[in-house]
C-alpha cells in the first residue's frame, strides 16, 4: 500500500452556514489541513467536516485509493461497512464518493460520507488527492447531507492571477 505524503495546495470553498472552523490538532485531525464542527452538536456526536491533501506519485487507481482509505479508517474502528460507492469524475480527473457505517470501539453508531478527488499534476507522479469526510450520527447525516454537498462542490485549487492575465480578481 502507498503511503499518501501530506502537502499544502491553495484551496478555495465556502463553508455552509451553521459549520465552524477549527484548528484541526485541537480534534484530534492533524493530518487534516480543514476541519469544521457544526455548530449545533448533537447529544452523542459533533458532527464534522475534514479536508485533507495528500500527493499520490504512484499508479493507484481512484478505487484503489478509496479502500485504503476505508482500510485506514477500518483500523480504529469496532465494525466498519461500505453502504454505498460511486465512482464519478473523469478518466483525467477521476473522484469517487461513499458512505461508511461505522460503529466506534464505545458502540457509538456514525455514518461517514467520503469523497476522494484527483488534482492532476504536471507530471503523474506530481497528482494530488483530497480526501473529504463528514462524519455524524445516522440522524444528523440525513439532516446535514446538503451542507456537505455544497462544501465539496465549492472547493477549488485557487489561481491567483493578477487583472492584467484575464481573470478579474
Amino acid at each position: 500500500m502507498a503511503t499518501q505524503d501530506r502537502v499544502s495546495l491553495p484551496l478555495g470553498f465556502d463553508i455552509p452556514d451553521g459549520w465552524v472552523p477549527v484548528e484541526p490538532a485541537s480534534v484530534g485531525a492533524g493530518g487534516a489541513v480543514f476541519v469544521a464542527v457544526h455548530s449545533v452538536p448533537d447529544a452523542e456526536f459533533t458532527p464534522n467536516i475534514t479536508l485533507s491533501v495528500g500527493q499520490r506519485p504512484d499508479e493507484a487507481q481512484i478505487t484503489d485509493i478509496a479502500d485504503e482509505a476505508v482500510e485506514r479508517l477500518g483500523r480504529t474502528m469496532a465494525a466498519l461497512e461500505v453502504v454505498r460507492r460511486k465512482v464519478i469524475g473523469t478518466g483525467l480527473a477521476p473522484g469517487v464518493t461513499q458512505v461508511l457505517r461505522i460503529r466506534t470501539g464505545e458502540g457509538q453508531e456514525l455514518v461517514q460520507t467520503q469523497v476522494q478527488l484527483t488534482v492532476p499534476g504536471a507530471s503523474p507522479a506530481e497528482r494530488l488527492i483530497l480526501e473529504i469526510a463528514c462524519t455524524a450520527t445516522p440522524e444528523a447525516a440525513r439532516r446535514l447531507g446538503d451542507d456537505f454537498r455544497r462544501f465539496v462542490g465549492s472547493v477549488h485549487v485557487r489561481r491567483d492571477f493578477t487583472a492584467d492575465e484575464g481573470e478579474d480578481s
